[in-house]
């Protein structure tokens, strides 16, 4: 197969594979799930942060580093902050806090969606056993039913 053909088949598949329903659907939910991500970025360092800020004495909890090595002044004698050296523990204990938040709602989200799938599934089991239960006879069948067993009774 030459390097065209190769080419145009291959684009062919990918064709195939980008029109598929399953990618557009993970598309949509990476697109919600990046802006879910930022709500739940602002949630954690615009209210969160602040109020374990205040119960902790007014630090910046996203401030909380061990600095390791300070930062030197450059040639004019002002200090520049890229030379610090710093372990900063306060960013990373909010990215985990970000990070719990995202995995409540995710699970909050799955343990609806399966109980929406388990009612549905109760819904669809219960039809069955009503259909298989025998319609109550009208009175014309029951008085039916009784002629005729009179008439046996007589023979």
């Amino acid at each position: 197969m030459s390097a065209p053909e190769k080419k145009k088949s291959f684009m062919g598949e990918f064709k195939t594979f980008i029109a598929r329903g399953n990618v557009m659907d993970m598309a949509v939910g990476v697109i919600i799930g990046g802006a879910f991500g930022k709500i739940s970025t602002s949630l954690v360092n615009d209210v969160i942060m602040p109020l374990i800020s205040v119960l902790t004495g007014g630090v910046d909890f996203s401030n909380w580093k061990i600095v390791l090595k300070a930062a030197v002044a450059g040639a004019d004698g002002v200090i520049d902050p890229a030379t610090e050296v710093a372990i900063k523990y306060g960013s990373f204990l909010a990215t985990i806090l970000d990070f719990l938040i995202i995995a409540f709602a995710v699970f909050l989200m799955i343990k609806t969606i399966n109980g929406f799938h388990d009612k549905m599934k109760k819904q669809e089991e219960a039809v069955p056993a009503e259909e298989s239960a025998p319609p109550e006879p009208s009175n014309e069948e029951k008085l039916l039913t009784e002629i005729r067993d009179l008439l046996k009774a007589q023979k």
